[in-house]
């Protein structure tokens, strides 16, 4: 499946997590593995296991699978896995633990997905450490550089600062080293310039840069987002040695890395890993994915222009308490085809043989533990051996420009963990994608730094759901995209906290927006206190409060309710949510009312459009998203974004040749009856798994129709 432009349709398996499978299935399997039509398959190079002692190397077992896999014509990705450290490490440097905000030390240890142990590894800043994972990198890449069978380097499986500890809780947050701290500080020193700068940001008074601590809680806001920056920033150094490493060493194999886009829910404060970042020095990009509006949109946006793979499907997820779902070709298709519509161009399925070894097992393996085949192995067979023909064709084409931009700031999520409301932000983006997804309003992430550099190729409306947070640089970007004819719709209190200044807006919207556009949040409550005629106290409130709001909370039995009643303008029943601001501007029409309050309007703005919602309208969707949907047909007609389909329950991705013209479609029927495909008339279409020209679809069934 390699293409003109040298970058195959990848599709394999990851096959080798040493210790298993055992050398006894080796040859068996990666035949098998060939028969079944895959081209590519994934070994893992584990530090520990490879490096024993300090500086003598074992790739046995690596170079015999490399030889199966060559005789086999499978293209090898190797994946670098550093995060299971040699035990000689820890004695030659014991202070490269990683440490908590508690103060408790990160002793490495095995665990569900590196079962060989030294998990999660030592601190990534500390020097010594540092050392010994460059010098293994090194050794590796001139090891296998020569390889016929080597066809990707994989530097880093899903970068993660905090995997065994993914709660959005500040006491488990890493790393509070001391070699965190030194670095600390001079991180602080190039972003402020000036001791007062930083001391006007975060509210302090320093005599001296060493004066400043490491927080260990978030309520004070500003230090902590430059904390969790701090790491982010950190773990995208560490992304970009490694590909550096391999294109030094290794400059004819193509170097990537993959992510975790669906660690959403806990997000960069936790992980600290910017997507967007990490794809900038890749070759091609990848992640480890499933189906999901919001997690395909992330992944495949980070990077623009790039080929991008599934590096590790997970379609048949398990663990020894919860063995794997059966999957049939008609789920298979369901999970597969969406992800070929956004723009995946590969997969790499976790993994070809279930396991034996910890908990994970014995799910996941496309074949059982003795190797015989599962419903899931043949439908990979027959979509492989239909995709194969069309993959030359498939790697050129482009899937529609989306007119959509769904923003995700990095420092506005750092904020949403600092007041504790990351869960319900996730929960507003997944909603919004999904509005957006069943709409056929074709739509990527954005991130701060695109609105910045004015990366919006194509981008005729930007989304923010809960945008407290921005700085005013950003602030005044946006002013300039929607005075010059953009569409922007925002959530409550946009630029509520000034991240210039380090403090609360005094008028909101903050950082000028209010008087540039003339609008105002005249009055903000929470939903939670609003006359509902609810004769329940709120448990929900009181479970998110802490302290004197608690305190407040239980003694006044608030009868409000996470969720609110709104009527629009043209008649629509919907719900705003936990936020709620009246709107007080001029020569703006009102879209939705409280009573008689505005709460949702659309002003002109210059050559442009506002909707300003003074309630989260995502977070609302998870109730009903009637009123959602009919905000964003409004900021679609405004911009002139065209849908590629105009029924909800039949999902359109159309993917273009080269020169524009229409090459294939994926098409979703979410509903239970059978309905028109909606494909243009003007192209002879061919269905490629259920056959038939593309006039209907049967129900509840993905399908590929290509462009005769």
């Amino acid at each position: 499946m390699k293409t003109d432009t040298g970058l195959p349709f990848i599709y394999g398996a990851q096959y080798y997590r040493a210790p298993t499978p055992e050398a006894e299935c080796w040859e068996t399997d990666l035949a098998k593995m060939r028969q079944m039509g895959f081209n590519s398959v994934k070994f893992w190079v584990q530090w520990r296991w490879s490096e024993r002692k300090e500086g003598e190397y074992f790739w046995d077992d690596l170079d015999s699978l490399m030889d199966i896999a060559h005789k086999n014509k499978l293209m090898v990705t190797l994946n670098i896995i550093l995060d299971v450290a040699p035990a000689w490490l820890f004695q030659k440097f014991p202070d490269s633990v990683m440490i908590d905000a508690s103060g408790k030390a990160c002793q490495s240890t095995a665990n569900i997905c590196r079962q060989i142990g030294g998990y999660p590894g030592p601190c990534y800043n500390h020097p010594g450490a540092l050392k010994a994972r460059q010098n293994f990198v090194t050794a590796a890449v001139k090891h296998f550089a020569k390889h016929p069978a080597l066809s990707m380097w994989d530097v880093w499986n899903e970068p993660e600062n905090n995997l065994m500890t993914r709660e959005p809780d500040c006491k488990t947050l890493f790393c509070h080293c001391e070699e965190c701290r030194k670095t600390f500080i001079p991180y602080l020193k190039q972003k402020y310039e000036s001791l007062e700068k930083l001391n006007s940001v975060w509210g302090r008074c320093y005599a001296d840069w060493e004066e400043a601590e490491i927080p260990v809680q978030a309520s004070n806001i500003s230090d902590f987002i430059d904390w969790r920056e701090f790491h982010l920033d950190k773990l995208t150094a560490e992304a970009n040695w490694r590909l550096a490493s391999v294109a030094e060493n290794d400059p004819e194999h193509i170097r990537y890395l993959h992510v975790v886009a669906n660690s959403i829910t806990c997000f960069n404060s936790v992980s600290c890993v910017d997507d967007f970042d990490m794809a900038k020095n890749c070759q091609v990009f990848g992640s480890t994915m499933m189906n999901s509006p919001f997690f395909c949109a992330q992944a495949v946006s980070v990077a623009p222009g790039k080929v991008f793979y599934n590096a590790e499907c997970h379609i048949n997820f398990g663990s020894t308490a919860m063995h794997q779902r059966i999957v049939d070709m008609p789920l298979f298709l369901k999970e597969i085809l969406p992800q070929i519509g956004w723009g995946v161009r590969g997969f790499l399925f976790w993994q070809f043989r279930a396991e034996t070894l910890g908990m994970e097992s014995p799910a996941w393996g496309l074949v059982r533990p003795d190797g015989t085949s599962r419903p899931v192995a043949d439908a990979a067979e027959r979509f492989g051996r239909a995709i194969e023909p069309l993959a030359e064709r498939l790697m050129s084409c482009q899937r529609t420009v989306p007119a959509v931009g769904l923003w995700r700031g990095r420092r506005n999520e750092l904020f949403q963990f600092s007041i504790g409301q990351l869960k319900n932000y996730a929960k507003g983006l997944e909603e919004y994608s999904k509005a957006l997804y069943s709409l056929n309003l074709p739509f990527r992430t954005l991130s701060s730094a695109q609105i910045l550099a004015n990366e919006l190729n194509g981008i005729k409306i930007i989304i923010m759901p809960d945008p407290y947070f921005i700085d005013e640089d950003e602030a005044a970007a946006l002013d300039k995209w929607l005075k010059s004819g953009g569409v922007l719709l925002c959530e409550a209190h946009l630029a509520g906290y000034n991240g210039s200044k380090g403090r609360h807006s005094r008028k909101v919207p903050g950082c000028g927006l209010a008087e540039s556009w003339d609008l105002y949040e005249e009055e903000s409550t929470s939903s939670f206190h609003l006359p509902l005629q609810s004769s329940r106290k709120n448990e929900s409130a009181l479970s998110e409060s802490s302290g004197d709001v608690a305190k407040a909370l239980s003694s006044t039995g608030s009868s409000g309710s996470e969720f609110f009643p709104l009527s629009s303008s043209d008649g629509v029943q919907g719900f705003g949510a936990r936020r709620f601001a009246s709107i007080k501007s001029s020569e703006s029409t009102t879209e939705a009312v409280f009573g008689k309050t505005p709460i949702v309007v659309s002003k002109k703005i210059g050559k442009g459009c506002l909707f300003y919602a003074g309630t989260l309208l995502g977070v609302a969707a998870e109730k009903d998203d009637s009123l959602l949907k009919n905000i964003i047909k409004k900021a679609a007609h405004h911009a002139g974004a065209e849908r590629s389909g105009k029924d909800e329950k039949v999902h359109i991705d159309f993917l273009f040749d080269e020169d524009g013209k229409l090459a294939f479609a994926v098409i979703i029927n979410s509903s239970k009856e059978e309905r028109p495909c909606g494909l243009p008339d003007s192209v002879k279409w061919k269905g490629i798994f259920y056959g038939g020209n593309g006039s209907t679809i049967p129900p509840d069934s993905t399908e590929f129709y290509k462009a005769l």
